[in-house]
């Protein structure tokens, strides 16, 4: 039986997932685990208070990225995002997450208009989060140890970070559209009517809604531009607090490179299921090149969150009714 591109793709992604998982089980000292465990259960509901304000800030940066006149209620939103959130955790292909919120608010909100949101929530958050992970990987090179390959990884971020705020100040100070142009362009090279098909139309129509948002409400940008940077701050308070509740106490310089190199993997490894072994070798991994004790603990820490929020996720799926709403 021959298998499709997706299809080996999917399996390379689960192979490497497991040897990951099973690399990580091979250097961590189970014993520690055990020990740690008991100790991070009294402070666990401690540890989980970042990542809960982390949901919250999350659902309310998307329910900004909406117009406000076609702006789903913030229950609904916090549903969606934790049901879509729930499947791309445990399915192969994380991005199946992203077109589920357009099916849970087809009947709430029209479609282009919820692509775009989604598309300027993801856009806001990754480039604030890539701009804040360069910052701190510039400052880890000056003021922590590091080995050379790490401080390579570290230089590199910050490298890309500047690339990417960069573009992302061209798009909003620059007027007219990108999507369009390169439609008419095809259409005067190839002589055919590009956008004439659903599918284009359907892309310059969110295209126009999304620079409308991004280039519209200061008050937007201002919102988009800042939350970024407090959701990293908060899962890095949850990296020092997982480190404080073993008795292992880190600075928080250390906890936002963990934080940092563990965002980077998170990246890379989205096509695994779950970032099986991905979020063990990155937690261990990063803590044992900076010298720090407890890189498991943190591991555990992090595997049961997302498996609490996958799970409430789940829980909480929402309804959808029959009829769905039109621009």
């Amino acid at each position: 039986m021959t298998r499709s591109v997706p299809q080996l793709l999917s399996l390379a992604a689960i192979v490497a997932g497991v040897a990951l998982f099973a690399y990580t089980l091979y250097h961590i000292d189970l014993a520690e685990i055990a020990a740690s465990a008991g100790r991070l259960g009294l402070a666990l509901p401690l540890i989980l208070l970042p990542s809960t304000a982390w949901q919250l800030l999350r659902t309310w940066g998307w329910a900004v990225a909406f117009p406000a006149d076609t702006r789903p209620s913030f229950t609904r939103l916090f549903r969606v995002r934790l049901a879509a959130d729930a499947i791309s955790f445990f399915t192969v292909r994380g991005v199946v997450g992203e077109p589920l919120k357009l099916v849970l608010l087809y009947d709430r909100t029209p479609p282009e208009v919820t692509t775009a949101a989604v598309a300027l929530e993801r856009l806001a958050f990754a480039v604030g989060g890539v701009g804040v992970a360069g910052l701190i990987s510039a400052f880890a090179v000056t003021r922590l140890s590091l080995s050379l390959a790490w401080e390579t990884v570290f230089r590199l971020l910050a490298i890309g970070a500047i690339l990417a705020i960069v573009t992302l100040v061209l798009v909003v100070r620059h007027r007219g559209d990108y999507l369009g142009r390169l439609v008419g362009w095809l259409e005067r090279t190839t002589g055919r009517h590009l956008a004439a098909s659903r599918a284009i139309k359907f892309a310059l129509s969110v295209e126009d809604v999304l620079l409308a948002l991004l280039r519209g409400d200061r008050r937007r940008l201002v919102v988009l531009t800042v939350l970024p940077i407090v959701c990293y701050m908060l899962m890095t308070l949850e990296v020092w607090l997982a480190f404080w509740a073993i008795g292992e106490p880190v600075s928080i310089t250390e906890s936002l490179a963990v934080e940092t190199f563990s965002r980077l993997v998170s990246v890379a490894s989205a096509a695994i299921p779950g970032g099986l072994g991905a979020m063990e070798a990155a937690s261990t991994g990063v803590s044992n090149g900076l010298g720090l004790a407890g890189g498991a603990a943190l591991a555990l820490v992090r595997r049961f969150r997302s498996l609490l929020w996958a799970g409430l996720g789940l829980a909480l799926y929402p309804r959808v009714r029959a009829t769905p709403v039109t621009r």
